[in-house]
C-alpha cells in the first residue's frame, strides 16, 4: 500500500510537473512550430503518468461511483502513444527545419493517423470480441434463413477470429510503430548534432537526445524486449517501464531548459512557477479565509453573503498582477543576491537607450551597467567600423560566423565554432585535432580574449559587437544571462539604427544647406538678367535637374558687340557644377578672344583637357554677335544644333559642330557666321529638353522643339523662352526633368 502509494505521487507530480512546462511553452509563444511541438511532446509524456496515477488510485478506492470513470480512464489510456509522433514532428522542426520539413509541413497530420487509429480501435475494442455472443443471434437468423444459414454463420465465425487475431496482433506489434517513430526522430536529433548549429545549441541538442535514447530503451525494455523474448511481463512492472521512458524523456527536455535555457525558456519556466504559487497562495487565502468567513456568516444569519464572494473574487483579480510581480521581483532578488536584481538594471539601461541620440554616452552606459551587472572591467561595444579597424583580409568569416549564431557566445563556443579549443604554451590557439598552432584569423584572436562575445544584429546585419569581461574572467552565463543579454543586444542594435537614421537626416540638411549655398552661388555666376542690346532682344534661363547643375549660359558685353554662350558639361550635380564653375573662368579669362569663336574655343578645349580627366567632357556653342553688320559670328564644340528662323517662318539648323571640349587637345574648331535679319530668331538649348522623356517613354524631340519655337516666332523672346520650359515641363509630367534645362534666345527687332 505504501508502495502503491508512492508511486502515485511520483507518477502523478511528475505528469503535473511536464503538463506545466508544456503549457508554459505555449504561453511563451504558441505561434512557433517549434515551440508547438516540443509542448505537444511534453503534453503527451505528461498524459502516461497522470493516467496511471489516477488508475492506481481508482483501484485502491474502487466502488460503483467511480467504475464508469475507470473504464473511461482504461479507454483513454493510450492517448499519451501521440508522445512518438509529437516527438517525430520535433525532430523535423528543431533546431531548423529538415530539409524534409518542406515537404510534409502541409501533411505533418499523417504522422498521427496511425495512433489515432490505435486509439480509437483500443476505445471500442480492447478485449476480443465473444464469438458465443455474435454466433449466438446469427444462429437463431440463421434458423430462419434455411440453405443458407450455416454458411452465414461459419462465415461469421471467420470474421470473428480474423478481426480478434488482429486486434490482438495489433496490440501486441503496435509498440514496434512506436518504437520505428522514436529510432526516425532520435537519428535526425543526432544528424543535427553533427550539423554546422552553434554550441549551446548542441549541448541541448544533446541532453535532449540522451533523454530521450534512455527512455526510448527503456520503453524498448518494456514492450519490445518481452514481445521478441516470448517472455511475459507483469503488468504494473511493464507500466512502471513506460513510465519510466516517458518521465526520462521529458524531463531530459526539462532539463534541458534549466542547463542549457533550452528554446530560452529558463526564466519564462521560473515565472511560471512564480505565477502558480502566486495562484495557489491567493486561492489558498479565499478557501481559508472567505469561505470560513461567509459559512460564519450563513450559520449565524442564514443568509449565503454571495456578495462577499464577489467582492473578493474581485479584490483578488485586482490585486493579482501587483502581487505577482512584488514576488516575481522578490524571487529574482533572492536568487541573484542583489538589491537591485540585473534584470531590473538592464531593463531600465533598455529604457535609457531607447531616447539616446549619442552613441558615444550610449556605448559608456552600457559598458558601465554591463560591468556593474556582471562584476567586471572589461566591458567594450564595438561598431562595425571599429571591427572593421582591427580585422585583416579574410577575417569577414569570422564576424559572418558570429551573426549567424545570433546569440550571446561564450569564449570557448566561439573558439569551438572554429574549431579551436584553446591556448597552448605560447599563448596562440590550437586546433582541436593538431598539435600544431594555428593561424587564425586576426580578428578571431582578438575577440578570444574576451570571456563573453554577444552580436549585436540589425536586418540580418552585424552593427557592433559587445564584449565582456577579459579572458581571464572566465564568466559563466546562465539562461537568465542569455535572455538579458539577447534583449539588450536587440534594443542597442534599435538603438544604434535610431542614431544612424538621426545622423543620416542631419548629415542630409546639412548637405541640403551647403548645396542651397552653392546653388546661390551657382546662380550668381549665370547673368543675373541679359545685357540691354540695341535693336536686339535676348532671354536665357537654366534650371538645374538637381540643387545644383552643369549646364551654363552667358553673355559678355564688349563694347556694343556680344559674347553669348551655352555649354553642357557631362554628368550632373555638384561635379558638373564645379566643371562649370571653372568653364566659366576660362572663358572670362579670354577676353581677348571673344572676336574669334574658332581660338577661344580651342584654347578652352587645351586648357580642359590638361585640367580635367578622359570621362569628363564639354559640348559647348559659343557666338559672337557683331551688332553693326548683324551677323553670328559662331562655332559649336559637339553641342545641340542651334535654330534660327526667320520671320517668315523658314527654319536654318546650324549644323556645324566639331569635337567636345577635353578630349582631343590639338582639334581645330572651324569659324562659321549667319546674317541676321529684321525679325529672325536664334535659339540654342541643352539636351536636357529634347531628351526631357515622358511616363510612356516619348522623349520631347528637336521635331517638336522646332515646331515650337516655329509657331512661337512673333513672340518676345522672354515670352519664348517661357514657351520651351512651359512644355518640356508640362511634357516630362509633374513639372521634373531628369537633365539640366537650358535655354538661350536671340531676336532681332529692327
Amino acid at each position: 500500500m505504501i508502495q502503491s502509494s508512492f508511486l502515485i505521487s511520483v507518477y502523478f507530480a511528475s505528469g503535473i510537473i511536464i503538463f506545466f512546462l508544456a503549457v508554459m511553452i505555449l504561453r511563451h509563444s504558441a505561434r512557433s512550430i517549434v515551440n508547438w511541438a516540443t509542448a505537444m511532446v511534453l503534453l503527451f509524456a505528461g498524459f502516461g503518468p497522470t493516467l496511471t496515477a489516477f488508475g492506481l488510485l481508482m483501484k485502491q478506492h474502487l466502488d460503483q461511483g467511480v467504475v464508469l470513470f475507470q473504464n473511461l480512464s482504461m479507454s483513454f489510456n493510450y492517448i499519451w502513444e501521440f508522445f512518438f509522433p509529437s516527438l517525430l514532428l520535433f525532430s523535423l522542426v528543431y533546431p531548423r527545419r529538415h530539409r524534409w520539413w518542406r515537404f510534409l509541413r502541409k501533411l505533418d497530420w499523417l504522422f498521427f493517423l496511425p495512433h489515432i487509429f490505435h486509439l480509437i480501435l483500443m476505445m471500442f475494442m480492447h478485449d476480443t470480441i465473444d464469438v458465443e455472443g455474435v454466433v449466438h443471434p446469427v444462429s437463431r437468423l440463421a434458423s430462419r434463413i434455411g440453405i443458407f444459414g450455416t454458411f452465414l454463420i461459419k462465415s461469421v465465425n471467420v470474421a470473428v477470429v480474423l478481426i480478434n487475431l488482429f486486434v490482438k496482433a495489433h496490440m501486441q506489434l503496435f509498440s514496434l510503430v512506436n518504437i520505428l517513430y522514436a529510432a526516425v526522430a532520435l537519428t535526425i536529433l543526432i544528424s543535427s548534432i553533427r550539423s554546422d548549429v552553434p554550441p549551446r545549441v548542441k549541448r541541448q541538442l544533446k541532453a535532449v537526445a540522451i533523454g530521450l535514447g534512455v527512455g526510448i530503451f527503456t520503453y524498448s525494455w518494456a514492450r519490445v524486449v518481452p514481445l521478441l523474448a516470448g517472455m511475459s511481463m507483469r503488468e504494473d512492472v511493464s507500466m512502471m517501464f513506460m513510465n519510466a521512458s516517458l518521465i526520462i524523456g521529458g524531463g531530459s527536455i526539462a532539463y534541458a531548459i534549466v542547463k542549457y535555457q533550452f528554446l530560452g525558456l529558463k526564466m519564462i519556466a521560473r515565472r511560471g512557477i512564480v505565477y502558480a504559487v502566486t495562484a495557489l497562495i491567493l486561492a489558498s487565502v479565499y478557501l481559508l479565509t472567505v469561505r470560513q468567513i461567509t459559512s460564519f456568516i450563513y450559520r449565524y444569519t442564514g443568509s449565503r453573503a454571495e456578495f462577499l464572494e464577489t467582492g473578493m473574487i474581485i479584490l483578488f483579480i485586482i490585486i493579482f498582477q501587483p502581487l505577482m510581480g512584488r514576488i516575481d521581483e522578490w524571487s529574482e532578488r533572492v536568487v541573484l543576491g542583489s538589491s537591485k536584481p540585473a534584470r531590473t538594471k538592464i531593463k531600465e539601461l533598455m529604457s535609457e537607450l531607447a531616447s539616446m541620440i549619442d552613441e558615444a554616452k550610449l556605448k559608456e552606459r552600457v559598458c558601465e551597467t554591463i560591468s556593474d551587472v556582471f562584476g567586471v572591467e572589461r566591458v567594450a561595444l564595438l561598431s562595425i567600423d571599429e571591427i572593421e579597424e582591427l580585422s585583416f583580409p579574410g577575417d569577414s568569416n569570422v564576424i559572418e560566423i558570429i551573426t549567424g549564431a545570433a546569440e550571446p557566445l561564450q569564449r570557448k563556443d566561439l573558439l569551438a565554432m572554429f574549431g579551436v579549443v584553446g591556448r597552448n604554451g605560447d599563448g596562440r590557439l590550437q586546433r582541436e585535432n593538431a598539435e600544431d598552432v594555428v593561424d587564425a584569423p586576426v580578428l578571431l584572436k582578438r575577440l578570444s580574449n574576451y570571456s563573453v562575445i554577444v552580436p549585436v544584429v540589425h536586418n540580418d546585419s552585424c552593427n557592433a559587437l559587445l564584449l565582456i569581461g577579459s579572458s581571464d574572467d572566465n564568466i559563466k552565463i546562465d539562461s537568465e544571462d542569455y535572455m538579458l543579454l539577447s534583449m539588450l543586444s536587440s534594443q542597442i542594435a534599435s538603438s544604434l539604427s535610431n542614431i544612424g537614421l538621426l545622423r543620416e537626416v542631419l548629415d542630409k540638411k546639412l548637405m541640403e544647406e551647403e548645396l542651397n549655398i552653392a546653388r546661390n552661388i551657382q546662380l550668381n555666376l549665370l547673368p543675373s538678367s541679359p545685357p540691354t542690346v540695341e535693336r536686339y532682344d535676348l532671354a536665357a534661363v537654366s534650371r538645374p535637374s538637381k540643387f545644383v547643375g552643369g549646364d551654363y549660359y552667358d553673355f559678355i558685353d564688349n563694347d556694343g558687340m556680344l559674347a553669348l554662350a551655352v555649354a553642357d558639361v557631362s554628368g550632373k550635380g555638384v561635379p558638373a557644377s564645379l566643371l562649370m564653375a571653372s568653364l566659366q573662368a576660362s572663358l572670362r579669362g579670354s577676353m581677348d578672344l571673344l572676336e574669334r569663336p574658332s581660338e577661344l574655343i580651342r584654347r578652352l578645349n587645351k586648357a580642359m583637357c590638361r585640367t580635367t580627366s578622359v570621362d569628363r567632357f564639354v559640348t559647348m556653342f559659343y557666338g559672337y554677335l557683331d551688332t553693326e553688320n548683324d551677323r553670328l559670328m559662331y562655332t559649336n564644340a559637339g553641342h545641340l544644333f542651334p535654330v534660327l528662323v526667320s520671320e517668315e517662318g523658314e527654319m536654318k539648323i546650324l549644323d556645324y559642330s566639331g569635337l567636345v571640349l577635353g578630349v582631343q587637345e590639338e582639334f581645330d574648331y572651324d569659324a562659321m557666321e549667319v546674317p541676321l535679319s529684321k525679325g529672325d530668331l536664334f535659339v540654342v538649348v541643352t539636351d536636357g529638353v529634347t531628351e526631357a522623356e515622358r511616363s510612356d517613354g516619348e522623349y520631347f524631340g528637336e521635331e517638336r522643339l522646332y515646331e515650337l519655337i516655329r509657331t512661337s516666332r512673333k513672340m518676345s523672346a522672354e515670352e519664348i523662352k517661357n514657351q520651351v520650359v512651359n512644355s518640356v515641363m508640362e511634357f516630362s509630367g509633374n513639372g521634373r526633368v531628369m537633365d539640366d534645362v537650358t535655354v538661350l534666345v536671340l531676336k532681332r527687332m529692327e
